[in-house]
């Protein structure tokens, strides 16, 4: 059976504080979908956002940065809000036109209640909305500790995604909790596949069983399957993953960091 396409363009929002990366990963995603040769950097002026005198000499974003790039047969549209204080009603103008958001923060469990006030009024405003942890090449703090932190500040499920392959103290790739497999970064490339690495193994399945408990709570299907300990499909769990996104019942969660190509198919 084909898989309908939507009509009109899928409209996102990229929202979030300052400096936690929005317009860089912008440029990933314009990258990743093919929309540009190849991505841009902010500070080196060459990336498609902040492209205005006031914003390079600011060193920010002052203004909302349009953009249009297609994948997987689908039109997108983003708009990459400012992130200061006093430009916050401009996040809400964009949020009001969209269809889903993307809500960039930074690893720092002391900064994470800098986003509760967005994490409300998407919940409020029923407007679903991925959480993306960025900088998580930057930090030392673990991420379920920093997850745990955020759940404080979001009434919705976080569902965590993907869980870091750290190499001593550097974060090299990242095992998808749906598909079960494992990348290897490669900055300004596609990731390699690897095999699972043993010392993320035991981690990836806990993670992994705490991301189906949170979907099972929304279908009493996979519920069952769970109870039963039968390991569902994969298809039928991002089928799930995308309904309850849909209908703002979970909020999924993804990182990134300097080597973010896309996160385009969290959507």
């Amino acid at each position: 059976m084909s898989i309908a396409k939507t009509a009109s363009p899928r409209c996102v929002a990229l929202v979030g504080p300052y400096l936690s990366g929005k317009t860089s990963l912008l440029e990933s995603l314009l990258a990743a979908c093919e929309a540009i040769p190849r991505k841009g950097v902010v500070r080196d002026g060459t990336a498609v956002g902040d492209q205005s005198a006031e914003a390079r000499a600011r060193e920010m974003g002052v203004e909302m940065n349009l953009a249009h790039a297609r994948f997987m047969d689908d039109d997108w549209r983003f708009i990459d809000c400012p992130g200061s204080v006093e430009l916050h009603q401009e996040s809400l103008d964009a949020l009001a036109v969209c269809d889903a958001a993307v809500v960039v923060c930074e690893p720092e469990i002391e900064r994470a209640a800098i986003v509760a006030p967005l994490l409300r009024y998407l919940e409020d405003s029923d407007i679903p909305h991925v959480l993306f942890i960025n900088k998580i090449d930057a930090t030392e703090r673990r991420l379920r500790d920093v997850l745990a932190t955020l759940q404080q500040h979001s009434g919705l499920p976080l569902v965590l995604r993907q869980v870091p392959i750290r190499d001593n103290d550097a974060v090299t790739g990242y095992v998808d909790l749906v598909s079960e497999r494992a990348y290897r970064y490669k900055e300004g490339e596609a990731s390699d596949l690897i095999k699972l690495p043993e010392t993320v193994a035991d981690r990836a399945a806990e993670a992994r069983g705490e991301m189906l408990e949170s979907v099972a709570d929304f279908d009493d299907d996979l519920l069952e399957k769970l109870i039963a300990d039968t390991n569902p499909d994969k298809e039928e769990v991002y089928a799930d993953l995308a309904k309850e996104l849909r209908e703002n019942l979970i909020v999924p969660v993804v990182m990134g960091g300097r080597w973010t190509t896309t996160a385009c198919a969290a959507f």
